[in-house]
């Protein structure tokens, strides 16, 4: 296969930062996220897999938190640095899959479209990723795609059975609800959710 045709693979991502075809790309923060901020006064070591432009980078870090990012995309790395300057050193060019992080432990997972951005058969593989990196007691925040498939993606949506599946041995939900200032490409379909890890 080609990877620049592969999702899974880091030449995917670098066509389309090259070509500027990034309709994903937000241009900011969601709005769900600095509401998150707002009543999140506890300061968290948080992870950002898949950060991409890493403008959330910005966000967890004025709000005093301890956030690092990772992308395996060099394409992306290179655009979260014109954006973030002096804290482009706080993205890692690595696979979030592949990673060695040593001891490091988060209390935040913080998502957005990068679960969505992978086929549903690495879903599982994702879920477990997140809670051998998240402490005890710590929690997956952020912003969930939800609908049917209409393969081939990426995105690649889910549904409530499948997310119910997906994550109901490791995590309970503690928070939803719908998001209002989505991209045309997602319109209808986010979700912000809180998951609590219990195992």
């Amino acid at each position: 296969m080609d990877k620049s045709s592969d999702s899974s693979h880091p030449d995917f991502w670098t066509v389309r930062y090259a070509t500027g075809k990034t309709p994903w790309d937000l241009g900011g923060v969601p709005k769900a996220l600095k509401s998150f901020l707002e009543r999140t006064n506890t300061p968290n070591k948080v992870l950002i897999p898949g950060c991409g432009s890493g403008y959330e980078v910005q966000s967890f870090h004025v709000a005093g938190h301890d956030v690092t990012a990772i992308d395996f995309s060099p394409a992306a790395l290179e655009q979260a640095t014109k954006v973030l300057g002096d804290l482009s050193d706080r993205v890692i060019l690595g696979d979030f899959f592949k990673y060695d992080f040593g001891e490091r432990r988060f209390d935040l997972i913080y998502e957005r479209t990068f679960l969505c951005s992978m086929p549903p058969s690495n879903w599982s593989d994702y879920v477990n990723r997140v809670a051998s990196l998240l402490s005890p007691g710590g929690r997956l925040v952020g912003i969930f795609l939800y609908g049917q498939s209409t393969l081939p993606g990426p995105p690649f949506p889910m549904t409530d059975n499948q997310a119910e599946e997906l994550f109901k041995a490791r995590f309970d939900l503690v928070q939803s609800e719908a998001v209002t200032d989505s991209l045309a490409l997602f319109r209808d379909m986010e979700r912000w959710l809180e998951w609590l890890m219990t195992v």
